[in-house]
């Protein structure tokens, strides 16, 4: 299938095989959780690859310009400072003892197994949300400022990471989220919403602004204005968000190379 890019969209993928040195090669994949994921090339790698479901619709042209914001700044910087994080079962189970009287609490009500992978997407998500954050928010700015084209796209994309995020906010996820999950999760919402609604000049904060995440999150916003637009402000940038937030020690930094075997087949 060949996808059917804006012009915006064609510029920036020729612009990251420009920077790279790495082409881009297109795989379909209909398993996927959402619309496309990009698999950043290693060394050995000589292309890196996007994965897309049979039909994305026209939301994937910010997708993929989103993405290649990422392939963008990992690769303008040497390679001794491409850093990723990365965490292990040391790691984890040190972060887990944060939320370990929730769990306790938890497991009176579900399966071990159904917990083990509740909790695991628990700790997941949190880091990919701290790690992805930043960095997304400079990006995201980097698209509106510089490929208008792409607005449309870029406000469907918004919008839905909004309707999915508000959902955070509700009662019932409140029961059955460890306290310290849910408060450093809102709290980043907040942030990313309070600073894109800012740039674009909408207002993304809706149920978020009359929250008890209000104090904390404009506390992060502000953070975030002192920020080195490049690959290694963002990793200060995301050392900085996880000092504020207490997941220093949720996972720690390895080098860009330093990825599995199957690297390529993990979604």
């Amino acid at each position: 299938m060949t996808l059917k890019l804006l012009g915006s969209v064609t510029e920036i993928l020729e612009k990251t095989k420009e920077v790279t040195g790495k082409d881009i090669r297109f795989v379909e994949r209909n398993d996927l959780s959402t619309y496309a994921v990009v698999k950043p090339a290693r060394a050995h790698m000589p292309a890196h690859i996007i994965f897309h479901k049979k039909d994305p619709g026209d939301v994937i042209n910010h997708l993929l310009a989103h993405e290649c914001g990422h392939l963008l700044r990992i690769f303008s910087v040497p390679p001794d400072k491409r850093l990723i994080p990365r965490t292990n079962d040391q790691i984890k189970l040190k972060a887990l003892t944060d939320i370990e009287p929730d769990v306790n609490r938890l497991s009176s009500s579900l399966p071990f197994q159904r917990l083990a992978e509740i909790v695991n997407m628990w700790y997941i998500g949190t880091i990919r949300q701290l790690t992805n954050f930043p960095p997304d928010i400079m990006i995201e700015k980097w698209i509106y400022d510089e490929y208008p084209e792409l607005r449309p796209y870029q406000s469907l994309t918004i919008n839905k990471q909004y309707k999915e995020s508000v959902q955070g906010l509700s009662k019932r996820v409140a029961e059955i989220t460890p306290r310290k999950i849910l408060n450093v999760s809102n709290t980043m919402n907040y942030a990313l919403f309070l600073i894109l609604g800012t740039h674009f000049g909408v207002d993304y904060l809706g149920g978020y602004r009359n929250s008890r995440y209000s104090d904390k999150g404009e506390e992060l916003a502000s953070i975030t204005q002192d920020y080195l637009n490049n690959y290694e402000g963002d990793i200060q940038m995301i050392n900085k968000w996880s000092q504020f937030l207490e997941l220093s020690h949720w996972f720690t930094w390895a080098d860009f190379e330093d990825v599995p075997k199957n690297y390529e087949q993990i979604l």
